[in-house]
């Protein structure tokens, strides 16, 4: 839904006039709503939503500081997912983050890690050894924009147009809306917010399925052998 559509079916839901626009108006209340669904992007950032994870891929620059995050993971990143950096010439894994201390210490005892380790500081990633400037390097990190707008292709935090879409399930947005709205007018919202956060909590535990967990330890995955389609057995 976009910000237009999302303010619209709130209003219809409140019993309030339905507007035909929402930013360019200038409206008092609609500038509220607006300003109330940007708290609910806020509140809704503290999951990782499958929906919301991207990927960084770059050339690696030859030197250890590989450039800001904010030109690598361009898409507001909020954290690189555990365990995805990968050095895609050698195929390897580059390791980390690795604490201050040990960062620090390496340098000062001029110690070489065999493998690639990385921190992040300053805004900038870093990896020692520094990679070849050839070597092509990826991760995938969780985005902090909820928010999509396809006219200008652009991924942001806040809703600032009307053809804004919101990129997470819209129930939890208008579930969000009525119990803020409700709070900010000095209306009981207990009940409201209650079921906001159900939705929330049921939204997120469907995210993106799950692994099966087996309880006798067996690894049900499939590995080296012949394997036989089921049904296709000859009993002539």
């Amino acid at each position: 839904m976009t910000l237009l559509e999302i303010v619209q079916e709130f209003c219809r839901r409140q019993g309030l006039p339905v507007p035909s626009a929402v930013v360019s108006l200038g409206d008092d209340q609609l500038t509220q709503i607006v300003g109330l669904a940007n708290e609910i992007c806020e509140d809704l950032d503290r999951f990782s939503w499958t929906q919301l994870v991207r990927e960084a891929s770059w050339t690696a620059t030859g030197v250890e500081d590989q450039g800001a995050m904010s030109v690598l993971a361009p898409f507001c990143c909020a954290s690189i997912l555990n365990e995805t950096i990968y050095n895609r010439t050698t195929r390897l894994p580059i390791y980390g983050p690795v604490s201050a201390r040990q960062w620090q210490a390496d340098k000062a005892l001029f110690t070489a890690s065999p493998t690639h380790e990385y921190r992040i500081f300053g805004g900038h990633l870093y990896i020692t050894p520094a990679p070849p400037d050839t070597d092509q390097l990826a991760f995938e990190y969780r985005s902090g924009a909820m928010v999509y707008n396809a006219n200008d292709n652009a991924y942001k935090p806040y809703f600032t147009k009307d053809s804004d879409e919101f990129l997470l399930p819209q129930a939890l947005i208008l579930r969000g809306l009525r119990w803020r709205w409700k709070a900010e007018k000095g209306f009981p919202y207990a009940e409201d917010f209650r079921l906001y956060e159900t939705a929330v909590a049921d939204a997120n535990g469907r995210d993106g399925g799950h692994k099966t967990l087996t309880m006798d330890g067996c690894d049900r995955s499939v590995g080296p052998g012949i394997v036989v389609q089921p049904g296709n057995w000859n009993l002539s």
